[in-house]
């Protein structure tokens, strides 16, 4: 009885290491996350709630972030909204999340959502993928349903990061679901992110984090006024890199972008 009993106690144990193994196997694999069932997965209000507080708090305790204007968001945009800000790290939807504290979905690119784990984890916390290397119609319709179900957004208008500290050209098509849909623009500027994440960094740095909120563009109002999507566009892209070269102390925009535009103003 007793032989009994230790086998299967022996059978039970290495089967539990099995079930392991292969759960462990299937959720750090590199891909598979764009796939199958955790393309269901839902978001869900407690993921946000406690990645948010782990968030909020390691930046403010490591990073000393600071926020500014944060009542723009708390108390002047009442409905839903889209956030638009610049993008220099891999953190970047972290730290504008957690200084958010709204509900508020994200358009990140595919291909984070490869490896199950990270798949899985960012649906729970409010992200759905966008297919960068086309106009991806999916992520179009889904961001709309969201706005049409009063959600906010939370886009980087870059479309990819600049690891160098400056404010890329602002792709249009992201930032033309707010126009069209004429809810509210919150320009917000992330600075000093790219120091947190340097190049070749697997361990964040403690380098000093600062989020500016901005006034709000109202979209209807301005599209009412006369303003195009550019004109709108091109509002959005001057508040973010007038308030970042305030706070940085240096010109944020893209030295590429602005030698462009002045080679164009010259050919006009």
């Amino acid at each position: 009885m007793k032989k009994t009993s230790k086998l299967l106690s022996i059978f039970t144990f290495a089967g539990i290491l099995f079930y392991i193994f292969k759960q462990a196997k299937f959720w750090l694999k590199k891909t598979g996350g764009n796939e199958g069932w955790i393309t269901e997965t839902k978001a869900s209000w407690s993921w946000r709630y406690w990645s948010n507080l782990f968030f909020l708090t390691f930046l403010t305790l490591y990073n000393r972030l600071e926020i500014r204007n944060k009542e723009v968001v708390t108390k002047k945009v009442r409905s839903h909204c889209v956030v638009v800000a610049n993008h220099e790290s891999i953190l970047d939807g972290f730290i504008l999340a957690a200084v958010i504290l709204k509900s508020i979905y994200f358009m990140v690119k595919k291909e984070a959502f490869e490896r199950p784990i990270a798949g899985y984890y960012l649906r729970k916390v409010a992200c759905f993928p966008v297919d960068r290397s086309k106009n991806d119609a999916s992520a179009i319709r889904t961001a709309f349903k969201l706005l049409d179900e009063g959600e906010s957004l939370g886009i980087f208008a870059e479309g990819t990061r600049n690891k160098d500290g400056f404010v890329s050209e602002f792709k249009h098509g992201a930032i033309k679901i707010a126009i069209k849909k004429k809810v509210p623009i919150v320009p917000v500027y992330i600075g000093n992110s790219h120091n947190i994440t340097p190049k070749n960094s697997i361990i964040p740095r403690p380098a000093k984090l600062i989020v500016c909120c901005m006034e709000p563009i109202d979209t209807a109002a301005e599209l009412k006024a006369g303003k195009t999507e550019k004109d709108i566009i091109d509002m959005l892209y001057k508040r973010i890199t007038d308030t970042g070269t305030e706070v940085m102390g240096y010109d944020v925009r893209d030295p590429k972008y602005v030698a462009a535009l002045e080679a164009a103003n010259k050919e006009k």
